[in-house]
């Protein structure tokens, strides 16, 4: 798996937006453009899947 240096996701969603903010206004090109790409999609990953984790219908296991 490809692995960027130095760069480390964002952990809120304000630093989330912050990011994506930062990532949109810059000149970035190539390995640094994709590795500010992967942290961002990665952080809004882990932020989705962590809002739906106690949204859950009772019995919905049992379908």
């Amino acid at each position: 798996m490809f692995e960027c240096p130095n760069i480390s996701p964002p952990k809120t969603a304000k630093e989330l937006e912050q990011a994506i903010r930062r990532y949109r206004a810059s000149n970035l090109k190539g390995v640094d453009l994709f590795c500010q790409w992967l942290a961002i999609r990665d952080a809004s990953l882990e932020q989705n899947s962590s809002e739906f984790e106690g949204d859950r219908v009772p019995g919905e296991d049992s379908y």
